[in-house]
């Protein structure tokens, strides 16, 4: 079969950060001109990041060598002249020094590039098959999970479509990595940077996580599946693709053994769950979707309103599948829901922006945030959480612990991506629900996802022998609803919450704090001068602002109560407890 449309990505020179790329296009006979496009956004990151603005030095050729007149008509586009010419060579180059998941990053340790913000696209040709091939620097090897067409000594790989091309990142360099199978399916670990992570561990451990997750669904989707993973100390993220993903986090780890609880160091287990979130995204959102999540518009925003169903369930499964894969105890559960649900709590925003509401708006808030997000929005992430995790309660309570919201997320399996591969429309989440629970979810819906109102607590935890208590707080000790930031080694204000003493008294986001009642202020100190500030105590606070000194008199409030505990209701009932030890899988931690 003829690929229509080829590209070869060359990295001759590592340290002048350029990708080379040579696109080659064929079956322009009957065409006078073709346009070819940038995306400027990738799936899974809901921003316009205009990654054209790294294309340079872009020529096209016919098939004798000849140069074609090309014009830029838009911000990504570019149309070329090619009339009396079949086919066509395009050579460009893609600086590539932004080290993030959704970006390329190249220099003399490695090479990584997503293809989505390095391959143009002629208009109207999406729907074509595409082959790619990586010629790496001598001694470096290329991790991929398109499938590869040739012999080793060559990197060759093809995808179904450019949907297929452009969910791929090709990572390449002298890099270890370590292989293992589950259920016959291949999957490769693959490492770059300094890290002291253990490979036997995760050798161990990586596999339990796949498993669980193909337990769920009841099956594993792709042929082979490779994990990308950068190491750099203080950096953090993670990109979902449908064979394979990337995984940016910290070069340090702490112990990968489980101790006496079941439970590994902090990082490590951190990590697992990262790898976790991005592998399950696999099932869901790279094949179980919506509607407007594929075939993709690459031009312009792709707008849903259920992102919180993309990212908030696969945000509850990510971790709740190490607890039933035993990769972390109960009681580290718990404590991890418990820290989740007061940094909701935190949140004044949850009072502004519905769950709906915030998936819609990701393109101008989540990945914008400002001194004012938080008042006016919520996570998706966060809330979408905490509200799947109340969903599925929901359903054990009413089916007697017979089905839960994993049953659902198998239902639109089986519906939508196993009968047609097509998205998901909008209400089937909770049609998915109400069949599963035998019981309208309208309710429950209308206020966990499209209300803005405080979340009935109650109403989904007694049921299932779970009760929330807050922390009583410190009646004696100070508030005025900030945060801050170091900068020059003075705090500044990054956050004021809305309706607090700080927004009274008029503190502002910027504010650079030099002294609290006639006390220098730190970065190390702040927290305690004012929580020595006793409630209903007026103090002068010098701000440097707009590079001007400044006196704002704050009148010192109580913290309202965020830190919350999660424990068993005393006196539950038989089915109560029995439908808490389903979930949790005990009764105490």
């Amino acid at each position: 079969m003829t690929i229509p449309v080829s590209f070869k990505v060359s990295l001759s020179d590592p340290h002048s950060h350029l990708l080379e790329v040579e696109m080659h296009v064929l079956g322009l006979a009957e065409d006078t001109e073709v346009v070819l496009r940038m995306p400027v956004w990738t799936p899974g990151s809901y921003l316009i990041r205009e990654y054209s603005r790294h294309v340079q030095e872009l020529v096209a050729r016919g098939p004798d060598g000849d140069q074609r007149p090309v014009e830029k008509v838009d911000k990504a586009s570019w149309k070329v002249d090619v009339s009396a010419c079949d086919s066509l060579v395009v050579t460009y180059k893609v600086f590539a020094h932004e080290l993030s998941v959704r970006t390329n990053h190249v220099d003399g340790s490695h090479g990584f590039f997503n293809c989505v913000a390095t391959c143009l696209y002629p208009d109207g040709q999406l729907d074509q098959p595409v082959e790619l091939e990586v010629v790496p620097p001598a001694g470096w090897s290329v991790f991929c999970g398109l499938p590869r067409r040739t012999a080793p000594d060559v990197w060759r790989f093809t995808a179904k479509d450019f949907d297929e091309l452009f969910d791929t990142p090709v990572e390449m360099g002298p890099h270890r990595s370590v292989e293992f199978e589950v259920d016959g399916v291949p999957h490769q670990f693959v490492i770059w940077g300094k890290t002291d992570l253990s490979l036997e561990a995760i050798a161990r451990d990586l596999p339990k996580v796949v498993a669980q997750n193909a337990r769920l669904f009841g099956e594993i989707p792709y042929e082979r599946y490779v994990f990308i993973n950068h190491f750099v100390e203080g950096k953090y993220g993670g990109l979902e693709h449908r064979h394979s993903s990337v995984n940016l986090y910290h070069a340090r780890f702490d112990s990968s053994e489980q101790d006496e609880d079941g439970d590994f160091g902090d990082r490590y287990s951190d990590f697992l769950r990262l790898l976790s979130h991005e592998h399950f995204h696999a099932y869901h959102v790279k094949r179980l979707r919506p509607e407007a999540l594929g075939p993709f518009d690459y031009q312009r925003e792709n707008y849903t309103r259920a992102l919180w169903a993309v990212e908030g369930v696969t945000s509850y499964f990510d971790t709740y599948q190490l607890l039933q894969a035993e990769l972390i105890s109960a009681g580290r559960y718990v404590e991890l829901l418990e820290k989740r649900i007061g940094r909701l709590l935190k949140v004044p925003g949850r009072f502004i922006h519905s769950l709906e509401e915030s998936g819609f708006d990701a393109w101008i808030k989540l990945y914008r945030p400002d001194e004012n997000t938080k008042n006016s929005s919520v996570s998706y992430y966060l809330k979408g959480e905490i509200v799947t995790w109340l969903i599925d309660l929901w359903i054990r309570h009413h089916t007697g612990g017979e089905r839960s919201m994993a049953d659902a997320l198998r239902r639109l399996w089986a519906e939508y991506y196993k009968a047609e591969d097509v998205g998901f429309p909008r209400g089937a989440g909770q049609a998915a629900v109400t069949a599963v629970a035998e019981r309208d979810a309208d309710e429950v819906f209308r206020t966990l996802v499209r209300g803005r109102d405080e979340i009935s607590w109650e109403e989904y935890l007694a049921p299932v022998g779970l009760k929330l208590e807050f922390e009583e707080v410190d009646e004696d000790r100070g508030w005025w609803g900030i945060e801050t930031r170091r900068s020059s080694g003075r705090p500044k204000v990054s956050f004021v919450a809305r309706h607090s003493p700080a927004e009274a008294a008029g503190l502002y986001a910027g504010d650079e704090i030099v002294a609290v009642d006639g006390w220098e202020a730190t970065a190390k100190n702040i927290d305690d001068l004012v929580g020595n500030v006793e409630p209903g105590e007026t103090v002068d606070v010098h701000v440097v602002r707009r590079a001007r000194l400044e006196r704002v008199p704050v009148t010192s409030g109580v913290a309202p109560s965020e830190k919350v505990t999660l424990k068993k209701r005393p006196n539950a009932s038989e089915q109560a407890t029995a439908l808490l030890s389903g979930w949790l899988g005990t009764t105490e931690w």
